[in-house]
């Protein structure tokens, strides 16, 4: 099989959460020739070149201070910047004998978009966000039909009725884990994993746990994660809900986790109380594939991973909440079997093995166009 050489535009030189995981997921395709290109050198680049992965620096200039909720003039504002950064990569795609632009990110989509001005390479644009507000939609909508391909993590990410006809979903992918022997403790153990947002729910979770716990059911919170920068008042919030709601004891704040293994330590189970679409949370999918039980809202691509009282459960209040914890604390045949549909579940449909091959294959069949 010959390999194909691609382009990875990242928006950020950073690890920021599992977008930047994922992007090195297609990276180690062993069927890809990559090279990577950041807006400067950081953690991204640094990674890559201990993978013998070549790295170029694109300078986004004005265009990283654009954030979301993304409004069509902050396009605008920053334009020269975006036509200076599109030159900076022709140049690049001009030297490299790319095949394939594969972009991650809307900064990344933008800036690859302006090259199109000219002679147009194979563009790849990978959404792993969900567009919320009215002019993201249209965003989302005009650059996936400047692409010549899109792939989106989850249905949940495309705003329309149907797929364009570009465009298909590839889910991301994970790499087969050892399932773990299930042993619940009392008060259960239960994991928040990830970046501290509002609209990952912990506000909403903190509820919950003290609804459950006036009912005598005990529940241990380990907070693992950072408070994002995107709402700076919001960690004032929680630690004084936490005071509020006399859960000081049940609440456990232990920070960012820089190894993975470690993440889901001597935890009895996940829960993920998203209140805005998740779009395919890598917090799901890794504890699944381990068979730790998840508990989730049912938001934008949960529902693609989670099926209520299959694979998981699925969750809307404090007392279906209060039940799965009754349920995971039971540790009976039934919850034995829905943890086996998980992992199974998991490993059919996001293996990083699927991942390559479906992105290969995507590869292949735009090139094989272009040359007719």
């Amino acid at each position: 099989m010959q390999k194909i050489k691609a382009l990875y535009l990242s928006p950020v030189p950073d690890f920021k959460g599992g977008a930047e995981r994922s992007l090195f997921d297609l990276l180690v395709n062993p069927d890809i020739d990559p090279l990577l290109v950041v807006p400067e050198d950081g953690e991204l680049a640094d990674r890559a070149r201990t993978l013998n992965i070549p790295v170029e620096i694109v300078d986004f200039g004005s265009v990283h201070r654009v954030r979301r909720p993304f409004k069509i003039w902050h396009g605008v504002q920053v334009l020269s910047d975006a036509w200076r950064a599109s030159r900076r990569l022709k140049a690049i795609l001009a030297t490299t004998g790319v095949d394939i632009v594969h972009t991650n990110g809307l900064k990344a989509h933008s800036i690859a978009s302006l090259t199109k001005i000219g002679a147009s390479p194979r563009i790849v644009m990978h959404f792993r966000d969900i567009a919320y507000t009215a002019q993201e939609k249209l965003v989302w909508w005009a650059q996936s039909r400047i692409a010549s391909r899109v792939v989106y993590v989850s249905r949940a990410c495309y705003p329309g009725a149907q797929l364009p006809r570009n465009g298909r979903v590839i889910f991301n992918g994970i790499d087969p884990r050892a399932p773990i022997a299930l042993n619940p403790a009392n008060p259960l153990r239960v994991g928040f994993i990830g970046r501290i947002h509002p609209h990952k729910g912990l506000h909403t979770l903190l509820d919950w746990i003290q609804r459950a716990k006036l009912d005598n059911v005990e529940v241990h919170l380990f907070v693992r994660g950072k408070f994002t920068t995107e709402a700076p008042e919001y960690e004032a919030q929680i630690r004084a809900q936490v005071n509020e709601l006399q859960l000081q004891d049940n609440i456990h704040f232990e920070g960012f986790f820089a190894e993975p293994e470690a993440v889901y330590k001597n935890l009895d189970a996940i829960c993920a109380p998203a209140q805005a679409a998740e779009p395919l949370a890598r917090t799901i999918l890794e504890p699944m594939s381990m068979g730790i039980p998840v508990i989730a809202t049912a938001t934008g691509g949960t529902t693609e991973m989670v099926v209520n009282n299959v694979t998981g459960f699925i969750v809307d209040g404090p007392e279906n909440f209060k039940q799965a914890i009754l349920a995971v604390q039971s540790n009976n045949a039934a919850l034995s079997s829905m943890m086996a549909a998980g992992r199974d579940h998991i490993m059919r449909h996001f293996s990083k093995n699927r991942l390559h091959k479906s992105i290969y294959s995507l590869y292949s069949e735009l090139l094989n166009e272009k040359q007719k």
